[in-house]
C-alpha cells in the first residue's frame, strides 16, 4: 500500500473544450470476435492502430469520436462517424487527459498548462483549438458532463466533486466527497456518484444538491475505480482488486449484488439498451453484461491494456487500449461487425478468437516519449492509483517489469 500512497499524486492536468485543427493519423482495421460462457463467437469487434499515446475519448451525439493523446505536445484525434482513420487533430495543451463532450458538440478536455495548472477550456463546435480557460482544482482528473450540459470534474486531491455550470465560465459549486474520488457518473435523474477509491466508497449526491445524501460501502480494500449508471438508473462500479463489478439499484444504500469479471477490472460504461461494459486491463479484455443480469454473459479481447471507453450514438463502443496505442471497437448488440462500411482505404482480416493481432496484441507497453519525459520530472505528469496499481497486478502476473512506472489510469 505503501506504494500506492507513493504512486497515487495526481498533479495538475487541465481541461479544455476544443474543435479541430487538421493533421492525419494512420488507422488500420483489424476484426475479431468475442468469446461467449460456452467459447462460441459472438460479438463483432474492429481493432484501429491509433497513432498516438491514447488515453481519455469521448463521443458526441452525431458519432464524431475524440480520443486524447497523452504526450507533452498533447492534441485529440478526431474520427468522423464511418472512419478508421483519423481526419483531423485538434491542438490543445499539454498531456490531454478526459474528454467529455455535451449535447450541443462542445469539447471538453481536460490537460496540463506549461506550469502544470489545472484549467477548463471551453471550444466551441468546429473551432480549431480552445477559446478560453475556467481554472479548476490541481490534481482535477475526471470529467463528465451533464444533459443539461453541465460539468463534474472529481478532484482526488481535495476528495471534491467540483461542478461548472452549463454555458459558465466559473465553479458553481463544491461537493465534498470521500478520500480520493477518482471518477463521476451520472444518473438520467442528475444524481451524481463518485467512486472514492482510497475508502471503497460510492458518494451519491442528489441532483442539484450542495452536499451528498449518503455513501455507499463497496469495498474497503477494493480500489474501486470506473462507475457508470444505466438508463434504468441502476449503478455499476468496478473494483480492481476484487475483480467484480458492484451493483447498486435505484436509490440504494447498498450493494444488491456483485458480478464476478476479469483481472483488475478498471473503467465501466453502459450502452443505451442497458448493456454494460467492463475493461479487464491485465487480462485485456472487456467483460459484457446484460441489462438485470448476474454474470457476464461474454469476453471480448482487445488490445493491449484496455482503459476507457466510449458509446456512440449506434451503440457501438469504443475501447482505448494504452498499451497497445490503439483503439477496440465493439459492434452494438445485433449490428453489422463495426468496420462495415469504414472507409480507412485498407482491407481488414480475420483474427482467431483468441488474438486481436496487429501491435495491440502481446506488444511492448507503449507511453509518452520525446519532449514529454522532462515534464514529468515538472510535474506535469498524471499517474493515478489505479494505474500504478495496475502496474503492480501486471508484473506479479508476467513475472517481469517490462510495463514502465508510468502507465496511466
Amino acid at each position: 500500500m505503501a506504494l500506492l500512497a507513493a504512486a497515487g499524486l495526481l498533479l495538475g492536468p487541465a481541461v479544455v473544450a476544443v474543435p479541430a485543427a487538421a493533421g492525419d493519423a494512420t488507422a488500420t482495421g483489424l476484426t475479431a470476435a468475442g468469446l461467449t460462457a460456452t467459447g462460441e463467437t459472438a460479438t463483432d469487434t474492429t481493432e484501429i492502430d491509433a497513432g498516438i499515446q491514447p488515453l481519455g475519448v469521448a463521443a458526441a451525439a452525431d458519432g464524431t469520436l475524440y480520443v486524447s493523446d497523452y504526450h507533452w505536445a498533447g492534441g485529440i484525434s478526431v474520427f468522423e462517424p464511418g472512419e478508421t482513420r483519423s481526419s483531423r487533430t485538434i491542438k490543445v495543451g499539454r498531456f490531454p487527459t478526459s474528454l467529455a463532450v455535451t449535447s450541443d458538440g462542445t469539447l471538453y478536455v481536460l490537460q496540463s498548462t506549461e506550469s502544470g495548472q489545472a484549467q477548463i477550456g471551453v471550444v466551441a463546435p468546429g473551432a480549431a483549438e480552445a477559446g478560453f480557460a475556467i481554472g479548476v482544482s490541481p490534481g482535477a482528473h475526471w470529467l463528465t458532463a451533464g444533459a443539461d450540459g453541465s460539468l463534474y470534474v472529481a478532484n482526488p486531491a481535495e476528495g471534491s466533486v467540483s461542478v461548472v455550470p452549463p454555458g459558465g465560465v466559473w465553479t458553481e459549486r463544491t461537493i465534498l466527497a470521500g478520500p480520493y474520488p477518482v471518477e463521476v457518473a451520472l444518473a438520467k435523474d442528475g444524481t451524481a456518484y463518485a467512486t472514492n477509491e482510497y475508502e471503497g466508497t460510492v458518494t451519491v449526491v442528489p441532483a442539484g444538491s450542495p452536499s451528498p445524501s449518503h455513501t455507499v460501502a463497496v469495498g474497503a480494500k477494493d480500489h474501486p475505480h470506473g462507475i457508470a449508471a444505466a438508463p434504468n438508473g441502476t449503478v455499476y462500479v468496478a473494483n480492481i482488486l476484487r475483480n467484480d463489478v458492484a451493483v447498486i439499484e435505484p436509490g440504494g444504500t447498498t450493494v444488491a449484488r456483485r458480478i464476478p469479471v476479469g483481472e483488475a477490472p478498471q473503467e465501466v460504461v453502459a450502452g443505451p439498451d442497458g448493456t454494460v461494459y467492463v475493461t479487464n486491463s491485465v487480462d485485456n479484455t472487456v467483460s459484457v453484461i446484460p441489462l438485470g443480469a448476474t454474470a457476464a454473459a461474454e469476453t471480448i479481447p482487445t488490445g493491449e491494456d484496455p482503459g476507457r471507453m466510449a458509446v456512440r450514438a449506434d451503440g457501438s463502443v469504443v475501447v482505448v487500449n494504452r498499451g497497445g496505442r490503439s483503439l477496440t471497437v465493439i459492434a452494438a448488440a445485433g449490428a453489422p461487425p463495426p468496420d462495415a462500411g469504414m472507409s480507412d482505404g485498407e482491407d481488414s482480416r480475420t483474427e482467431s478468437p483468441g488474438s486481436v493481432g496487429g501491435a495491440s496484441a502481446g506488444g511492448t507497453t507503449g507511453g509518452p516519449s520525446g519532449p514529454g519525459l522532462p515534464a514529468i520530472a515538472a510535474g506535469a505528469l498524471l499517474l493515478g492509483g489505479a494505474g500504478a496499481l495496475i502496474v503492480v497486478l501486471r508484473r506479479r502476473r508476467r513475472g517481469r517489469t517490462e510495463i514502465p512506472a508510468w502507465t496511466f489510469n
